[in-house]
């Protein structure tokens, strides 16, 4: 799956330098960069969300994306904001949330919130799945066992996962392969995965 776009500005502020990224069927891509360096950016990018400077369109696909908070709809139930993206199909059960398909989000943790913020982007049958920070503010456990969600699914739908991380060790948990932003404004860099 192959995504190329010029560069992106805000303004006068140019942010991202034009970048071609290739992501694999089955595999999952770490981007990684200093904070401000252009990651949600680019995420945003690949999901339609925004444009390029040249506003190049967007390709026609399925994305499931898991935004940095759950962004989660206060009155409605987890079920409820899980099938806003489609039918929850077992994702519930799937993500350890099975008790949870009444309860409003002021009822969850963090941890349960970013399972329902993951179940709804599974929920649309991705062909892309984009998750920006999903670890972010998570304790060891609550992390490890988002982990070995994410790769469970990767492996079952064999779909391409990009996922944005500040942490090397997030990123070889899930055997990622490794994108840097790098710059101002920010070029992309394969990093060899055994470095």
């Amino acid at each position: 799956m192959n995504f190329t776009f010029a560069a992106k500005s805000f303004g006068p502020q140019k942010i991202l330098s034009p970048i071609s990224l290739t992501l694999k069927k089955g595999k999952i891509t770490a981007l990684m960069g200093p904070s401000g360096s252009g990651k949600t950016t680019l995420l945003r990018l690949i999901a339609g969300l925004d444009h390029d400077d040249t506003q190049t369109p967007k390709k026609h696909l399925k994305i499931g994306m898991m935004f940095q908070e759950p962004r989660l709809l206060p009155w409605k139930t987890v079920l409820e904001n899980i099938e806003i993206t489609g039918p929850e199909r077992g994702l519930l059960k799937d993500l350890d949330l099975e008790n949870a398909g009444a309860l409003y989000p002021r009822q969850l943790s963090l941890g349960m919130a970013k399972r329902v913020a993951f179940a709804r982007a599974l929920a649309r049958s991705p062909d892309l799945l984009l998750l920006d920070e999903p670890f972010t503010s998570l304790d060891d456990s609550r992390a490890a066992l988002m982990r070995s969600l994410i790769i469970a699914i990767k492996d079952r739908l064999n779909i391409p996962v990009l996922i944005t991380t500040h942490d090397r060790a997030d990123a070889s948990a899930l055997e990622a392969d490794i994108v840097t932003l790098q710059g101002r404004p920010a070029t992309l860099h394969r990093i060899d995965h055994s470095s």
